[in-house]
């Protein structure tokens, strides 16, 4: 946050299944990342019975921790590898006050990485931005204000 004091709770989105949490907990500790909550998908099984969600998984997450927390802003960090562009731009014109800004870190994939320029170059709603290191991002944060 904008002070050493703030408390801003951090949470980790995946389409990893349950099994890996372990190893994800590692991986984020080792690496230094802030302590949060880990949510995951179920791995479905052939007997598994349980009704398929109506949004994957991770913007179905996402949009129950905004509700869940409606008096508080985010940002968002994902990558330009899978759908992360597509879920956060739905998240945030569906909450665009609540929406600080959007990160994407840039994967090696030039078709990809087009179709994800293109989304990222026409948004207006927020920041959208393309980033090949998670400290452009920081910079970025740290010039608007959102953290120390």
């Amino acid at each position: 946050g904008p002070s050493s004091k703030d408390q801003n709770p951090m949470f980790y989105l995946s389409n990893s299944p349950w099994n890996l949490y372990k190893y994800l907990e590692k991986f984020l500790d080792f690496h230094g990342f802030p302590k949060g909550p880990i949510l995951l998908r179920d791995f479905p099984t052939p007997w598994d019975r349980t009704p398929k969600l109506k949004r994957p998984h991770k913007e179905h997450e996402l949009l129950n921790i905004l509700k869940h927390y409606p008096d508080m802003k985010f940002i968002l960090i994902g990558d330009s590898g899978e759908h992360d562009v597509d879920y956060y731009k739905d998240t945030a014109q569906q909450f665009p006050d609540r929406i600080l800004a959007i990160y994407l870190r840039s994967v090696e994939h030039k078709k990809k990485m087009q179709r994800v320029q293109s989304i990222a170059d026409s948004f207006t709603i927020c920041p959208m931005l393309l980033v090949k290191e998670s400290k452009e991002a920081v910079v970025h944060a740290r010039a608007n204000g959102w953290i120390v």
